[in-house]
């Protein structure tokens, strides 16, 4: 079975797409995926994906006519001419089902769905049921864990020093994660540490994916609800320290 992936987001929104790569994989072992994102840049982010055949950018996908049994968009955009290709037999998703418009400002708008994580959302997009898939990046990082250390990665001075401030971290080295354009690079720095303290999302997935405790500083509105996977949990930060 031949399937493409579409999501035409940011970084933190790929990211989680991989928990779907998993789930599908997991009933169709005998399928193709292939992932369709905005920029070359993004395609990086799946190399190391024993599960995904083959990335690519929309301008190659909008240049292929390579035959698909069904097509998933997971993003709420989709160009009005691109679905014009007869091969593709099937398609799902946004744009292509109105039952999920309701979900369109979850990733791109103001409406929150607080009892719905990113997973949830993309699986039901995709026409399967959530069953606590997590994410599979398929890079395992050259740096060891040190247990004792915190890796710190937040922009605001103000709020980074409140919560080294407050939070009990048990007298453990603090490590603050250097920043690191390339995903990999981020995942070996994240990984010298036992716990993660941040406000970044990119950051968040990652630590999540290699299994550390993350302290999530809730420094603005989440339009879904954050998976922990039972490693961690929200630290609010009052208002008046911004």
């Amino acid at each position: 079975m031949e399937i493409v992936i579409t999501h035409l987001g940011n970084i933190s929104q790929l990211i989680p797409v991989t928990s779907v790569v998993k789930g599908i994989k997991k009933q169709k072992v005998f399928t193709n995926i292939t992932l369709v994102v905005a920029k070359e840049e993004f395609c990086y982010i799946y190399k190391y994906n024993k599960d995904i055949y083959k990335t690519m950018t929309l301008d190659e996908f909008s240049q292929s006519y390579h035959p698909y049994d069904l097509l998933i968009n997971l993003y709420p955009y989709f160009p009005d001419d691109l679905y014009i290709n007869p091969e593709i037999k099937q398609a799902t998703g946004f744009y292509f089902c109105k039952a999920y418009d309701q979900f369109a400002e979850s990733l791109v708008g103001d409406k929150i769905f607080s009892d719905m994580n990113i997973h949830q959302l993309y699986f039901i997009l995709s026409g399967l049921t959530w069953q606590g898939e997590g994410y599979e990046l398929g890079y395992y990082p050259k740096t060891k864990t040190h247990k004792n250390r915190v890796g710190v990665c937040v922009a605001n001075a103000n709020v980074r020093n409140y919560v080294l401030d407050n939070l009990d971290l048990e007298d453990k080295k603090v490590w603050y994660i250097p920043y690191k354009k390339n995903i990999f690079r981020k995942m070996d720095e994240i990984n010298r540490c036992k716990k993660i303290i941040t406000d970044d999302l990119i950051t968040f997935h990652l630590a999540i994916a290699l299994r550390k405790y993350v302290y999530y500083l809730n420094t603005f509105s989440l339009n879904t609800k954050l998976e922990f996977f039972n490693m961690g949990e929200i630290y609010k930060v009052p208002m008046n320290i911004f």
